[in-house]
């Protein structure tokens, strides 16, 4: 890979296992900077630890830091990428860009929320200690209800987001990526949601030999098998919450 990594850093997001990388935002830049064959320094990172990305003006990551240009939020780091390193491009000219910008924008206010609701009860265990008090406030405020109280009723949720696939589903049918025939950003913005789910859940969002099945495990594979390698809910033994 190319990309003078000493000079780029990404800031993702970790849980009480530094090796747990549960945030979905995250994983949609780390399949963009393989897309792109780019190298980084890879900058481990709690929420509480808001002075260390106060340079990029917020508060949350991804944040990547290249040659001193501070640039936060997956979608301006993936408009960002393709701008600053046009070869390998994440959206290959405008009807892709509008394709990715509704994904984007479906996938974090439709599908998120409820994916939350349905995974939270076995993400909470996973979430750094302390990160832990600024997750249950954002939960409560979020929401208007507690963690604990959104981890009691999981189904309903989760039979929420299997319904809202079949579109997901349909479209995977008829060629092998989002992309058409190779992946590109709006299928990195969608693993990186199930990527989350694989890593905190051991709940299914799909059938069994489906065409999601196919994609994820296909992406999974991807870029000599990074995200195969995060390990999946059932490695880090933990209970659900009660």
């Amino acid at each position: 890979m190319s990309g003078q990594a000493q000079t780029r850093r990404f800031f993702e997001v970790i849980g009480e296992d530094s090796a747990c990388r549960l945030s979905p935002y995250c994983w949609r830049i780390r399949m963009a900077l393989a897309h792109k064959r780019l190298e980084y320094d890879l900058q481990p990172w709690h929420i509480t630890e808001k002075d260390r990305i106060a340079a990029s003006g917020g508060i949350t990551a991804p944040v990547l830091v290249e040659d001193g240009q501070w640039v936060r939020d997956s979608w301006q780091i993936a408009l960002y990428l393709d701008e600053a390193h046009p070869e390998h491009p994440l959206m290959p000219g405008p009807a892709a860009l509008s394709r990715c910008r509704f994904l984007n924008s479906w996938a974090d206010s439709a599908l998120h929320p409820a994916l939350f609701r349905a995974v939270i009860a076995e993400q909470f265990p996973l979430t750094a200690e302390i990160d832990k008090s600024y997750y249950r406030e954002r939960t409560l405020t979020k929401f208007g209800q507690s963690v604990e109280e959104i981890g009691a009723n999981p189904e309903p949720a989760a039979a929420q987001v299997c319904a809202a696939l079949a579109p997901v589903e349909d479209a995977l049918s008829l060629a092998p990526y989002l992309g058409g025939d190779a992946p590109d950003y709006g299928d990195y913005i969608l693993f990186g949601t199930f990527q989350w789910a694989r890593v905190v859940s051991q709940r299914h969002f799909w059938t069994e030999g489906s065409a999601l099945e196919r994609w994820f495990g296909t992406l999974l594979d991807a870029f000599d098998g990074m995200g195969r390698a995060q390990p999946p809910r059932a490695h880090w033994d933990l209970p659900p919450l009660t």
